[in-house]
């Protein structure tokens, strides 16, 4: 059963703490807290519109939890940072200030970890690392070219809390990221590394290695896990490409599983063991809390519950994180991207415009025709084409990380949507193959359909692509041709076989140069600063998929 802690009963457990403190005494006992912040992807600025708390927020909610349940680790969960247009602009500065603050030393690895590069994720923001900081990336199911686990990570890692009596208990932490990392990361990035789906297989290598030795003699053993979980019907499930494996893992040598990867608050039991599980969605909107009841004389772990707790974006900040709420603000004032102030409005949406892979990842949204137009109108800037040459654009549902709320837009807000400026590549396509990218992109279940611009998609009943006919600036239809060829703007990630999509959909025979093409959030930042409002007169006419007959496919997040 989900199991939720609210906030608003901490000043009760405070009053008690020293009785609970005392009958743990007098039992032998004592509750040790694992606490885990998983997907935060640079969260640093509260956003109460996309429910982002803020780092300041997190940081409170911690230092609460850890005055209640004084013996405590506190580890990530992977992809701390990656789809942050901030982290981006701050060039990564803020994470290690942030995590020596909270207490993070040990995270896992998430796909997102390589957005900057493998010789960026082993130095470890070295010129930004405060003072007796460093940060152990844990990660058994990675190898490089010679089959080791690379430089930047080891398999497990473990560590120590001391107890008022001069004993201390160690909590242990094995790593993995999922194995569906190759398909949710640059291919650039990636060169020479592999990622096992094996996972009790890796766990049961690693177990009879000597590296596994610290964590065998550890008083409480956790697998701190960038594979994602969900709930379905009250009760944790795996979320993985390679869940069935993970699923079957029934090793009683672990007390409990913190995950991540997936976005979802989960709290629960799973697998035929009942391993407790926990994993607190993503921005920091919760803590996983993992509470050991431990006998002090034999070490031995009596009992373990399972609990996730709500980050309250409204909690009173004590001096330390109101200060650095400030720094932040500050930090957004004065950080300039492109020539741009991230503070600087950018145009205004005159309602809000919902692009959400929880909800409606199986349509063209509208968030999705105009970054796709974006991408077109880039390419009739910059090649200086004739604005009734069909240009197609097509995006990957997930790179588009939200929507944009009612209200002003800042050039934050235009990042924080497209984050990742990926480079923009241009193909000339045949009517058969965009008719062939189409059909992969309508019937992609894990990443979401794909998003065009421009396009009006005739399907059969079962959802395969008929025809497709490209919507001409005064509203006429030109149907594509299998064999002429039309120009289609594509981001790098997409192009190169990123989620689900195969490279031979876009033929490098078939690409076309142009020079000093903005990347895809520099796009969408000037497709928005040349309209007053959104979606106002520009409000795209969604034509794609209206004629799509086939039922609603179940939702699934990876």
């Amino acid at each position: 059963m989900r199991k939720y802690f609210s906030l608003q009963t901490l000043h009760g457990l405070l009053a008690v703490v020293c009785l609970s403190f005392m009958l743990n005494t007098q039992a032998q006992t004592v509750t040790v807290a694992v606490m885990s912040l998983n997907d935060f992807h640079g969260g640093f600025l509260p956003d109460t519109r996309k429910d982002i708390p803020g780092a300041p927020a997190v940081w409170q909610t911690l230092d609460s939890l850890k005055r209640v349940y004084p013996y405590n680790v506190t580890v990530a969960a992977g992809d701390n940072f990656g789809g942050s247009y901030f982290y981006t602009a701050t060039q990564g500065r803020l994470l290690p200030d942030f995590f020596n603050k909270v207490g993070i030393s040990i995270s896992a690895i998430g796909n997102h970890e390589f957005d900057d590069g493998q010789q960026l994720l082993a130095n470890k923001w070295s010129s930004y690392r405060p003072a007796g900081w460093n940060l152990t990336y844990v990660c058994a199911n990675v190898a490089d070219q010679s089959g080791n686990i690379p430089a930047f990570a080891q398999p497990c890692a473990t560590q120590t809390i001391t107890l008022p009596n001069g004993k201390t208990i160690t909590v242990g932490f094995v790593g993995l990221v999922t194995s569906n990392t190759p398909n949710q990361a640059s291919k650039s990035k990636l060169m020479g590394l592999t990622f096992s789906g094996d996972y009790t297989g890796t766990i049961a290598t690693l177990k009879a290695s000597p590296k596994y030795q610290p964590v065998a003699q550890a008083d409480i053993r956790c697998l701190l896990m960038h594979v994602g979980t969900n709930m379905q019907d009250g009760v944790p499930v795996w979320e993985d490409r390679d869940g069935a494996n993970i699923a079957s893992l029934s090793d009683p040598d672990f007390h409990a599983l913190l995950t991540g990867h997936s976005h979802e608050p989960v709290c629960g039991r799973i697998n035929a063991i009942g391993y407790p599980v926990v994993q607190g969605k993503w921005h920091g909107e919760y803590i996983s809390l993992v509470k050991f009841e431990v006998d002090m004389q034999s070490k031995r772990v009596l009992s373990v519950t399972p609990e996730i707790v709500r980050v309250n974006p409204n909690i009173l900040l004590g001096t330390k994180q109101q200060a650095y709420l400030t720094e932040l603000n500050n930090t957004l004032s004065s950080t300039q991207i492109q020539g741009y102030a991230l503070s600087q409005p950018v145009t205004y949406c005159t309602r809000e415009l919902v692009h959400d892979r929880t909800t409606n990842k199986y349509c063209q949204t509208e968030m999705g025709y105009m970054v796709c137009e974006a991408y077109a109108e880039a390419l009739r800037t910059t090649g200086h084409l004739p604005a009734d040459m069909p240009v197609i654009g097509v995006n990957h549902f997930g790179s588009i990380r939200s929507g944009f709320p009612e209200g002003q837009i800042r050039i934050l807000d235009v990042g924080e949507t497209l984050p990742f400026a990926n480079k923009l590549r241009v193909f000339r396509l045949t009517g058969e193959q965009i008719k062939n990218l189409v059909e992969c992109g309508l019937h992609n279940r894990a990443y979401g359909w794909i998003q065009t611009s421009s396009l009006e998609i005739d399907t059969t009943k079962t959802g395969h692509v008929k025809e497709l006919a490209y919507i001409n600036p005064d509203g006429s239809r030109t149907l594509l041709r299998k064999k002429r060829t039309y120009l289609v703007v594509a981001d790098e990630f997409h192009s190169n076989g990123g989620d689900g999509y195969s490279t031979d959909l876009f033929p490098k025979s078939q690409e076309l140069r142009f020079l000093d093409m903005p990347n895809s959030t520099q796009a969408f930042i000037n497709y928005l600063m040349r309209r007053e409002s959104i979606p106002g007169n520009a409000e795209p006419c969604i034509l794609p998929y209206k004629k799509i007959h086939f039922s609603r496919l179940p939702q699934r997040v990876f």
